[in-house]
């Protein structure tokens, strides 16, 4: 049975019947999205570890109750966002909306034409101002954000996983 070609939610299907073998595949599949996401939402590594870990151990405890209604992926990074929510809860770092009135929005512009070493530097410096202000929003809406931004969920998909009307 080659795994790879199988989709996600016909993988998790074979997962339930027994075939320890669709795990690999997961982890293949799904192992750098949900570090990334916890990475970005917590910059920590070894806490971003700890999160990816657990989202798939998770995963293996609760494949039973997986049902094939929605998007695999959208089950999976809603285990890896209950996760974060509880240790963030645990260390006071969970933020909860809206925004202060006093905080800035900023547009940002990237340019496309290959940069010079002082476009570079200049541009890594802002990258690292980027990494600050994601770091700095509320917790919800980093999540929404780098949902939407890095991991190219649709709204649909980010309401499901932090549990929000489509409106939020």
């Amino acid at each position: 049975m080659n795994m790879q070609n199988m989709r996600d939610e016909e993988l998790m299907l074979e997962y339930q019947k027994g075939t320890m073998n669709a795990m690999e595949e997961f982890l293949r599949r799904y192992k750098n999205p949900i570090y990334r996401f916890a990475f970005r939402l917590c910059a920590n590594e070894a806490e971003a570890q700890d999160i990816a870990q657990e989202t798939f151990l998770r995963l293996h405890e609760h494949r039973g109750q997986y049902r094939p209604v929605g998007k695999f992926s959208t089950w999976l990074f809603s285990i890896a966002h209950n996760i974060a929510i509880s240790r963030f809860r645990k260390v006071n770092r969970f933020v909860l909306w809206p925004r202060k009135p006093d905080d800035p929005d900023e547009s940002v512009e990237f340019e496309s034409n290959a940069p010079s070493p002082s476009q570079t530097l200049e541009r890594s410096d802002f990258e690292n101002a980027i990494k600050k202000c994601i770091q700095d929003l509320p917790f919800l809406q980093k999540e929404a954000l780098l949902l939407c931004g890095y991991e190219s969920l649709d709204y649909k998909e980010i309401a499901k996983i932090l549990n929000k009307s489509l409106g939020n």
